[in-house]
């Protein structure tokens, strides 16, 4: 795709435009002169020349499936490394779960379906997709959500880009993919990029799923309790008082022995051994069994 158009469906990239921003670059809104809607990564340095990012962009144009973010383009110049996306209308996990008070996600089989939807899409990365790959950067805020809130997940080619030549287990460069509040305990330790690393990732994602906190400061918790959402629920499990964790706007509702089911899929994610911790394709097959009474609802 031409600079120039992007450019202009930007605004010259404004800052009025942006959308979300992280480690590997902002996300900015565009809409071209027919109307069309899209998103459109701005890269940091990836430290590879322009051939060689075209060419690789070409290869991960073909990673594919309904629970990724689709690429439908790129630009690549002396200056810039774009990546054009299609249009999230329901924006990221992270702001329809923490931000947005008025748009808030307050219907459990509508969290469940979402929790679904992700692990299906990392199971694939991690189990199916040639050559199997680790996101890394696995959080509320690289999941986006599509008309019908069908979960997205975004960033998976950087991943490739940043790293592309060993993807199943990868060292971190300068920790740049470590997310507070989502990195696996062991990577303090070892710096190294592994599936059970994702794993622990999305166990926080689907903490923040069920009981509606952040993954680095609790609400709930008491004003002496100075940890993360991991420890509040570690905390709460040796005190057999998991069931206190559990989001109160949806407790009482009919759901909780599914909520608490969940919940403890998410727990079993997020255990410090790391090779106690379920593979992603176990996560999507236990979500999946808490699903069917919802079948028609999903």
């Amino acid at each position: 795709m031409r600079l120039s158009d992007l450019m202009k469906a930007t605004n010259n990239f404004s800052k009025d435009y942006i959308i979300g921003s992280g480690r590997t670059g902002s996300m900015y809104r565009a809409t071209l002169e027919d109307g069309t809607s899209l998103m459109v990564k701005r890269l940091q340095d990836t430290q590879h020349s322009e051939k060689e990012v075209v060419s690789k962009m070409f290869t991960l144009g073909n990673v594919k499936h309904r629970n990724l973010v689709p690429l439908l383009g790129f630009c690549m110049t002396k200056k810039e490394r774009l990546l054009v996306y299609k249009y999230m209308p329901n924006g990221t996990l992270h702001d329809r779960l923490h931000v947005n008070d008025g748009d808030k996600i307050t219907k459990w089989p509508l969290r469940l379906k979402i929790g679904i939807g992700v692990s299906k899409g990392f199971a694939w990365l991690h189990h199916n997709c040639n050559p199997h790959i680790i996101h890394r950067n696995i959080s509320s805020k690289c999941i986006l959500l599509d008309m019908d809130f069908e979960p997205k997940i975004s960033d998976v080619r950087l991943v490739r880009l940043k790293n592309p030549v060993d993807t199943h287990l990868s060292t971190f460069v300068n920790r740049e993919f470590r997310v507070l509040g989502y990195a696996a305990p062991e990577y303090a330790r070892t710096l190294v990029a592994t599936p059970k690393g994702d794993v622990y990732s999305f166990g926080v994602v689907l903490l923040e799923l069920v009981t509606g906190e952040r993954p680095t400061y609790v609400t709930k918790a008491p004003n002496s309790f100075m940890g993360n959402l991991v420890e509040w629920i570690t905390q709460l499990s040796s005190n057999s008082k998991l069931h206190d964790a559990i989001d109160e706007s949806l407790a009482g509702k009919g759901y909780d022995s599914e909520l608490f089911q969940f919940l403890k899929v998410a727990y079993n994610c997020v255990i410090p051994a790391h090779k106690e911790r379920p593979t992603m394709f176990e996560v999507y097959q236990r979500l999946r069994a808490i699903r069917e009474r919802y079948f028609d609802v999903i």
